[in-house]
């Protein structure tokens, strides 16, 4: 997988008891990593990470992103090859309640990553994640990577504050210093671990478990629904790139095939999976506060430079979704469970000639 190139490093991950950095040491150590480091402030007992016994196959260090020191110590203390930033505040209805803590994660954490990666020298890469919220409102149409970052509300203006110090970065310290760097920037990610309310998905789970209807708050907003290990074949299919002209120091899009999902229609598909007879209901929000109507996001650049596309459908990646958090309300072993959802990703992106899941 990914032509071999994590095979025997060690990598870091921030963020790694969250929902999408579980996924990433899962799929790094399928890959072949040597070690794979991990940094977050906390692990919840009830995550994936904890559950699927994750913590005992990876380096935990618990801290903060924004301690400088503990930044610099876990570079150079594990000779980290590879770095992967996903550690932020990534809750946009919690960053308009909380809009210095989110700042603060989001951006000042951002910049002491950077910082530490150029100051340790031993990380040759390090690959960024941001949002696709950093683009703002386009009145509905394809975000492209040369569109202006311009994010507005508290949210998105935190990820366009953190891409574009993650530019600066690259251009100042990190070329000069022969170390390559790229960003990511992706829509709505979905799958099996994800806890964070609000969160469609993560509603209808807890409320078809619970046998209760689910509340959808905004059925006609509209978002580019993408699966977890679609998005983790992104990341990792750049940092592999990374040393190549037109991919070191850019950012790229990755999407799904399916765009212009509205919040209703995703809603009544995971009712209709579940298969409990119940079906969704439109509530208001409680606590009215600033969304893009529509956002979508083109990935043309990733497929010409990458060689990348993603593996599943939305039907495809709402089934194992749904499998996961149906598998977890059972009982079942998350270990297991996520090994099978794992591999039957890959074989997926196998049978449709994905170049980054050809063996070797």
């Amino acid at each position: 997988m990914y032509h071999g190139f994590y095979r025997d490093k060690t990598v870091l991950v921030t963020g790694i008891a969250g929902f999408k950095g579980t996924w990433l040491a899962l799929v790094l150590l399928e890959a072949g990593a040597g070690e794979v480091v991990g940094l977050d402030k906390e692990r919840q007992p009830r995550s994936n990470f904890v559950a699927s016994g994750l913590e005992q196959r990876v380096t935990f260090v618990q801290g903060d992103i924004r301690d400088p020191a503990l930044m610099l110590r876990v570079l150079t203390e594990y000779r980290v090859d590879v770095v992967f930033h996903l550690a932020a505040q990534a809750i946009v209805k919690t960053a308009f309640q909380s809009p210095v803590e989110t700042v603060s994660a989001n951006v000042l954490g951002t910049a002491v990553v950077l910082e530490a990666v150029r100051q340790a020298g031993t990380a040759g890469r390090c690959v960024v994640a941001t949002s696709d919220k950093a683009y703002g409102d386009k009145g509905g149409a394809l975000y492209v990577e040369d569109d202006p970052l311009r994010g507005t509300d508290v949210y998105s203006a935190s990820k366009s504050a953190a891409d574009m110090l993650t530019q600066t970065w690259f251009t100042s310290y990190f070329k000069p210093s022969g170390i390559h760097g790229g960003i990511v920037r992706c829509g709505n990610i979905i799958g099996g671990g994800d806890w964070a309310a609000g969160r469609i998905v993560v509603d209808c789970a807890k409320a078809l478990t619970a046998g209760c209807p689910p509340d959808i708050h905004n059925p006609e907003m509209v978002r580019d629904y993408f699966y977890v290990l679609d998005a983790v074949s992104g990341y990792l299919s750049l940092g592999a790139a990374l040393d190549q002209d037109g991919v070191d120091g850019e950012g790229f899009n990755f999407g799904p095939h399916e765009h212009d999902v509205r919040n209703a229609d995703l809603a009544t598909r995971i009712c209709d999976l579940w298969d409990a007879g119940l079906t969704w209901r439109h509530t208001p929000p409680p606590e009215p506060f600033p969304e893009i109507l529509k956002q979508t996001l083109s990935w043309e650049k990733a497929r010409t430079r990458l060689g990348w596309a993603p593996a599943y459908t939305l039907d495809e990646a709402l089934r194992d979704t749904v499998a996961w958090y149906q598998g977890w309300a059972q009982g079942a072993r998350l270990d297991d469970l996520n090994v099978q959802l794992l591999h039957r990703h890959r074989d997926r992106a196998r049978e449709r000639g994905l170049a980054w899941a050809r063996e070797g």
